[in-house]
């Protein structure tokens, strides 16, 4: 501030302002930056946990479509795969995987898969009309969708394709989150179905000690702990998992978004731990659940008293000592 005297006695002010200097700016600027990373955070988490909220709510929804399949198929649980060659053949009727160009439902596994071949998400997209409910229908004007792609949808699955033709395409048999490694790293998560119910017969399997064309199926009432059977797990590699224990092991290491520290590491473990450094697990009995990394799937050998899954109290196999019925 200067003050300028006068002979009258007036006196004026005048107010001097001082620039700011380089370290109030560089503060200024680095305070800013500080609320941005701090918002930035906050709507990042606020979007894995939305994310988080819904990945629960599918698979919730599964295990509701679960039971209205198993309601109208003599209390059968859902096979995690089918094949329904024979029954087709033999002039069954087959509502799945009906176009002779259908493609391989799960790439990153040995088992090719055709026409009337396919997993656990073709029966309840059939089943439940969901090309339908998620507008994948007849009457697709300006969607650019053409009839090809609107009759393979109807009797099969999408997979990774629909998000070439719809890339917000929300997947009711995938997670809201993207896997964090493998081949498919940064596509939506798989949900992979335990192969213990696999209902594919020995024929079908190409068993040389068997020629059996009898399928495969388990009811509810032949397990011996639906509410600790694990029926799916978050998985970066496809649609089943075996319950052999090569793909449940953890042989990797994270971090606490589940993405590997070293991506580069030859591993065998499928299951994909991408919700917070845990994996989503959904139960015969329709409950889900975050199960955080485990050393490996648990006892092999029969007979033994502990056919607790990896110590968290879950199975994967062993699920009942009787025999599937025929």
């Amino acid at each position: 501030m200067k003050i300028r005297a006068y002979s009258n006695g007036m006196k004026e002010i005048k107010m001097i302002r001082r620039a700011f200097t380089i370290v109030e700016i560089l503060v200024v600027v680095a305070v800013i930056a500080l609320l941005v990373a701090i918002l930035l955070v906050s709507v990042q988490g606020s979007t894995d946990a939305a994310k988080s909220i819904r990945t629960a709510s599918n698979l919730k929804q599964i295990g509701s479509w679960m039971q209205l399949w198993s309601g109208g198929n003599g209390d059968y649980i859902l096979p995690s795969q089918f094949d329904f060659v024979d029954e087709a053949t033999s002039g069954k009727a087959v509502s799945a995987r009906l176009s002779a160009s259908s493609q391989d439902d799960n790439p990153h596994d040995a088992i090719v898969r055709g026409q009337y071949q396919g997993t656990w998400s073709d029966l309840l997209w059939v089943d439940n009309k969901l090309h339908t409910a998620y507008g994948l229908g007849v009457g697709l004007d300006g969607s650019g969708l053409d009839d090809s792609a609107i009759l393979k949808w109807q009797f099969d699955s999408p997979d990774n394709d629909i998000f070439e033709e719809i890339s917000a395409f929300e997947h009711p048999f995938r997670s809201a989150l993207e896997n964090t490694r493998g081949p498919e790293q940064g596509v939506m998560g798989y949900f992979a179905a335990n192969d213990f119910f696999d209902s594919r017969s020995d024929n079908d399997l190409g068993d040389e000690d068997s020629t059996s064309r009898v399928d495969k199926y388990y009811t509810y009432a032949m397990i011996r702990s639906p509410a600790q059977s694990v029926y799916i797990v978050d998985s970066m590699a496809g649609e089943t998992i075996s319950d052999g224990p090569e793909p449940w092991v953890y042989d990797f290491d994270i971090n606490s978004e589940g993405q590997m520290i070293a991506p580069d590491a030859v591993t065998y473990g499928e299951i994909d731990y991408r919700n917070g450094g845990e994996c989503n697990i959904l139960l015969l009995d329709g409950a889900v659940s975050s199960v955080t990394p485990f050393a490996e799937r648990g006892p092999q050998a029969a007979g033994t008293t502990d056919t607790s899954l990896f110590g968290k109290g879950y199975r994967v196999h062993q699920l009942t000592k009787r025999r599937p019925t025929n």
